[in-house]
């Protein structure tokens, strides 16, 4: 359950019931309602709203060049690669509704200027005031909205983008340069990409600003990665069956969406300087500089909201692959855009080429289903999470899922949401492949409903830690 502190900020899923709509219709089993995608642009011009709900964080943007500045919001920013440590931000520049429209100025600034500063502030008056700013001053003025926001600010340490003065979490960025990967492929030839209605760039982190208190432990980023939903007891995940050998001697990733930081289960940051009352992180310029052959010290330096994501493809002989993604995000509203990142570089257990890889290649297609707060759904996503293909063909039986064979992609049906995505395009990255996938079709479960809907919160909260 969500924290007092972050009650205001709840959203809930659906906004209107799914029955009183043509857009839907009952799948053949009557167990759901599906939609098929894309909309024309003419029903985007009335209500360009995602169609179904996916976990995406919300972070502040800023940005600078000679002299001016500019603040936006982004929802779905998402950290997309390992080596280098690669975050992706994606910007509407078409049309579509009074909701999506180009963001002409700050990319502009952005393109020109080359620096972002990637920042959180804690739910309460100052957030409210930045998000109010936002909303309230239109985009050609959005070079104004750090003044209305009434803030203060500090120029970051390693370029001149503003910070915000009470953020609690600071990733400074620049716009990626040309490099080739570890096994020397050319990567990132241009710093952004454009995806359908959006395009989204791809900025390198530099350096990570934690508040001081946070960085030595005295309070905790505390994050719910997944939404919350009252389900009915008859369609939660059996016991896992594995034989337990599968799981022996193997290094071990865990998941938890009650997610805090730091903790006894999280990598400790590890500061360079101390300034502003903040800790500071400097990454080294070069991927194999980056690199930790450890599977601990390899995991993300810091904490950084991202959302996950059940990969779904068929292998061989009809038998289910599943592959829960950490970095799974949404590109563009038009065509409406799902981007897994899956691992191929050789680093280590924890970052190794995945059999998914190959699965959605030969396939051009995958499932994306969405996962929320439930014990047994969690355990099922950390045994899928550790366990190849290869090593337990039987992986998705023995996770304790249930399984509708649909022809495109192994349907979960013991989650809310399922998109079918087509592959329209990958991108190398470094360490990982970001595959574009085009959502083709919704499935909603039939018991989602306004009076049972997901509940949401796209921000984490600091709080004192209580150990």
């Amino acid at each position: 359950m969500l924290p007092e502190s972050l009650l205001p900020y709840r959203y809930n899923w659906p906004n209107d019931a799914i029955a009183h709509t043509s857009l839907w219709q009952k799948s053949a089993a009557g167990d759901a309602w599906e939609r098929p995608m894309p909309e024309s642009r003419e029903e985007l011009a009335l209500d360009s709203r995602w169609p179904a709900f996916f976990p995406s964080p919300m972070c502040l943007v800023t940005t600078s060049s000679d002299g001016e500045t500019a603040l936006e919001k982004v929802v779905g920013a998402s950290i997309v690669n390992r080596f280098p440590y690669i975050m992706a931000l994606s910007f509407c520049r078409e049309s579509l509704s009074d909701r999506h429209h180009p963001r002409n100025r700050f990319m502009q600034l952005l393109e020109s200027g080359e620096v972002a500063a990637v920042q959180f502030l804690a739910p309460g008056s100052e957030l409210d005031a930045a998000m109010k700013a936002i909303l309230t001053t239109p985009e050609e003025d959005s070079h104004q909205r750090i003044f209305f926001t009434g803030l203060k600010t500090r120029p970051a340490i390693c370029h001149d983008a503003p910070v915000f003065a009470n953020s609690y979490l600071v990733y400074e960025c620049r716009l990626v340069k040309p490099a080739k990967d570890f096994g020397g492929e050319p990567i990132y030839e241009q710093p952004w990409l454009d995806v359908g209605s959006h395009r989204v760039y791809f900025l390198e982190v530099i350096a990570i600003q934690l508040r001081q208190d946070i960085a030595e432990g005295s309070s905790q980023i505390r994050w719910q990665s997944l939404p919350d939903w009252k389900v009915r007891l008859d369609s939660t995940p059996h016991n896992i069956l594995a034989p337990p050998h599968f799981l022996q001697g193997k290094y071990k990733k865990t998941y938890q969406p009650q997610y805090a930081f730091p903790s006894a289960g999280t990598r400790s940051f590890e500061p360079n300087e101390q300034a502003h009352g903040m800790s500071i992180l400097h990454l080294p310029p070069l991927p194999k500089d980056q690199v930790e052959v450890d599977n601990d010290q390899a995991r993300w330096p810091c904490f950084f909201p991202s959302s996950l994501g059940l990969i779904t493809t068929w292998a061989d002989g009809n038998v289910p692959n599943l592959m829960p993604c950490g970095s799974t995000t949404i590109l563009s509203r038009h065509p409406l855009v799902i981007a897994p990142c899956v691992s191929y570089a050789c680093i280590n257990q924890r970052y190794a080429p995945r059999a998914s890889l190959n699965l959605i290649r030969a396939n051009g297609r995958f499932g994306c289903s969405v996962p929320f707060v439930n014990d047994a759904l969690i355990d099922a996503v950390n045994y899928s999470g550790n366990i190849s293909l290869a090593d337990d063909p039987q992986k998705v039986v023995h996770s304790g899922l249930t399984i509708h064979d649909d022809p495109w992609a192994p349907v979960i049906q013991n989650s809310p949401i399922h998109f079918d995505c087509e592959v329209t395009g990958e991108v190398r990255l470094g360490t990982h492949v970001m595959f574009l996938g085009e959502v083709r079709r919704i499935r909603v479960r039939q018991e989602v409903t306004q009076k049972n809907p997901l509940q949401w919160c796209p921000w984490a909260t600091v709080s004192e830690n209580q150990q």
